[in-house]
């Protein structure tokens, strides 16, 4: 079982049964933010407790993968974002959860997690900072990637 000690973003963990791998995206007090290393499956929000039963670091488990060799989206870099390059104002921070919510100049609300761009980069973030980003598709819908704070236009 793994100790709340190992748990850090980034480490690579693989669950016990099914044996797909995961990236610790963030991990909270009660519960873990898992990104998948293929990029076919969505991020997962895990309890703590779950989380250090059904799952292991990837170096202790075997069982799979191994002996296939390399899957398709199993690079460590992470996938440049294929989406429509997009400006709006941050309208909502949930810093304890390490996620926000963006509304476009186009009226849509997008998600944004601090794991889509650098950790320094999201702690700069505030509500009503205008931001440039790339809108992905995820499972769960449209997601904000690269999010980068930008200075407004001036009106000529």
């Amino acid at each position: 079982m793994l100790t709340l000690d190992e748990l850090e973003p980034g480490l690579a963990v693989t669950h016990k049964n099914t044996g797909l791998r995961y990236a610790i995206g963030d991990v909270a007090d009660d519960e873990v933010l898992l990104t998948p290393v293929d990029s076919d499956l969505q991020d997962l929000l895990v309890p703590i407790d779950l989380f250090r039963t059904e799952f292991v670091t990837a170096e202790r488990y075997s069982a799979r993968g191994r002996s296939r060799g390399r899957r398709r989206g199993s690079s460590s870099a992470p996938a440049t974002p294929t989406g429509p390059k997009v400006r709006g104002r941050i309208k909502k921070m949930v810093r304890d959860r390490g996620f926000g919510f963006i509304r476009g100049d186009d009226g849509k609300e997008v998600f944004f997690h601090r794991s889509g761009l650098g950790g320094a980069d999201y702690d700069i973030l505030n509500e009503g900072d205008i931001v440039d980003y790339h809108v992905s598709e995820s499972p769960r819908g449209p997601r904000a990637e690269n999010v980068r704070q930008t200075v407004p236009e001036t009106a000529a």
